[in-house]
């Protein structure tokens, strides 16, 4: 430990990692939050400091250490004397994290560089009153994550806003029958199956009206699929032509 720096006011820094030590009873450390910290942390650096006792036990930001050692950096931290488990629990329990409106609040200011997507995010949320993730995802066209981590980064992109708005005005009408729709995973089965040929909305509405219980399952973007596809076919009379399954990507 000859290489750690302290200061009079309990802080340092320190690459020697094995200084620290984690409690058994906190949470596992998450491999993708880790990854998504090292590339936060190449560009920002280290914002905070972690918060160990006087033992060497993490208080917080087990994660940030395990994203800097991975990248060979320094740890930035600071000693709380007495702190225990309870002090673990604590600040999970009162931290608020930020939510989609803070992330817009931020991002749509005129300080921020990439802001027109996000105040143009703002005004569709207001004008379709769809979900969050229905959003994102009509408007970045992003069928990975809907959007979400772009979204917190600030960089957030909108693909083709007359498309996204063309989506939207066929959701809220389906949402007025079924509010089934207003969910992200039935809003990707519902892009996914408005494309088969004989594919008709007013079919789709009202067999929603009829027959939505046909939806056994609604977990997966995939149930949702097979979901509305039987929910389409289900009982469908002439002249209306039932949907094929094989023409689904």
């Amino acid at each position: 430990m000859s290489n750690i720096q302290m200061s009079t006011e309990a802080v340092g820094s320190t690459k020697d990692y094995s200084v620290f030590k984690y409690y058994d009873r906190n949470r596992i450390v998450s491999k993708t939050h880790v990854e998504d910290l090292k590339k936060d942390m190449a560009l920002q650096g280290q914002l905070e400091r972690v918060v160990v006792n006087e033992k060497w036990f993490v208080v917080d930001g087990q994660h940030r250490i395990e994203a800097l050692k991975e990248s060979k950096k320094p740890v930035d931290f600071r000693v709380k004397k007495g702190a225990s488990m309870k002090d673990v629990v604590a600040l999970n329990n009162t931290s608020v994290k930020w939510n989609t409106a803070a992330w817009v609040r931020n991002f749509s200011h005129p300080e921020h560089k990439n802001n027109k997507p996000y105040v143009l995010y703002s005004e569709f949320k207001k004008k379709y009153g769809l979900c969050d993730g229905i959003c994102r995802l009509l408007l970045s066209e992003d069928f990975h994550d809907y959007g979400r981590k772009s979204f917190k980064n600030g960089t957030f992109k909108i693909k083709n806003y007359g498309k996204a708005a063309n989506n939207a005005e066929t959701l809220v009408d389906l949402v007025s029958v079924n509010k089934i729709f207003n969910s992200v995973r039935c809003c990707v089965g519902f892009l996914k199956i408005q494309n088969l040929k004989d594919f008709k909305i007013n079919v789709l509405k009202n067999q929603s009206e009829r027959y939505s219980n046909r939806i056994k399952y609604r977990v997966t973007v995939s149930d949702w699929v097979t979901g509305l596809f039987d929910m389409y076919n289900y009982n469908l009379k002439a002249p209306h032509k039932r949907l094929k399954m094989s023409l689904i990507d």
